[in-house]
């Protein structure tokens, strides 16, 4: 378990040096970085506030409990706050209106956004992709900037738990998550060999789990004419992964290009390659907080 800042330092500074060679995703990412920092003081807070009963079970709970809402309700104002000082301008007037409602309301949007799916256990492939949605975004209830404040104020929790929980080797064959059974952000290639491995990173708690390398993660499909990568010059680290028969598609980072990157944060500055993939028909598997 990473117990200390030292992982959303490195997703801070990163958004920070990236917000300098990408002008066109500079508000984006400042504002991630602001976002971030927030974040990881949530995180750094649960071990004393937040947390009771066992904290290393292999799968995430599947309600929040009384005590969790407690502690992290009182969070929430100075999260929307934040947001309201710091969000692009339409996200910023949701958060100002949304921190005009109560406490309960608070509570029952942030119950209607936890995950309630879980994975599968080790070995066992799951329905496709592209049939899912972040679970999240299955709450009929909730509207998408609704959707979008409560995922980003959860995560930490989530990242918090799954940091702390006890995985079995999941299925390489698995496209969701192992611990919470949310679907992947983003793809991510890590140097084995003189080749690379494949991995995805969890939307919701930042699981990292070893993916098969040929294969659509949304619908399992491996023949490799039907399975497309597109890179552009300006992003070395960064590709879109695309099938051509589910129309499905997910942002890789390539570490073996570069060891700085960071994967959640790469994908999110290269907003022309996921813009270029949604216009030519392609459909992304999981949206960023951003809804990018």
């Amino acid at each position: 378990m990473q117990a200390t800042g030292r992982k959303w330092d490195r997703r801070i500074a990163r958004a920070r040096e990236l917000a300098e060679i990408y002008p066109f995703a500079r508000q984006i990412l400042l504002f991630y970085s602001q976002l971030t920092d927030f974040q990881k003081s949530s995180y750094l807070q649960f071990p004393s506030a937040c947390v009771s009963g066992d904290s290393t079970q292999s799968r995430l709970p599947a309600e929040l409990d009384e005590v969790d809402l407690v502690s992290l309700v009182t969070r929430w104002r100075p999260f929307l706050a934040m947001m309201e000082g710091a969000a692009p301008k339409a996200l910023a007037d949701f958060a100002r209106g949304l921190k005009a409602s109560g406490r309960d309301a608070a509570s029952c949007l942030l119950r209607a956004a936890w995950p309630t799916n879980h994975a599968s256990g080790p070995g066992e492939l799951q329905a496709p992709l592209a049939s899912a949605q972040p679970a999240p975004a299955r709450q009929a209830g909730c509207t998408p900037f609704e959707r979008l404040c409560a995922h980003a104020f959860l995560q930490p929790l989530a990242e918090f738990l799954a940091d702390r929980a006890e995985l079995a080797a999941p299925s390489d064959r698995s496209p969701f998550c192992p611990y919470c059974g949310s679907p992947p952000l983003v793809g991510v290639l890590r140097p084995e060999g003189e080749g690379a491995k494949r991995s995805l990173v969890c939307s919701f708690c930042r699981t990292e789990w070893n993916y098969v390398r040929i294969a659509c993660p949304a619908c399992d499909e491996r023949r490799e004419d039907k399975l497309c990568v597109y890179t552009a010059p300006k992003f070395e680290t960064v590709r879109v992964e695309a099938c051509d028969t589910c129309r499905a598609y997910i942002i890789t980072v390539d570490l073996t290009r570069s060891g700085l990157a960071v994967p959640e944060v790469d994908a999110l500055a290269a907003i022309p390659l996921t813009l270029w993939a949604d216009e030519t028909g392609y459909q992304k598997a999981t949206r960023n907080v951003l809804c990018l």
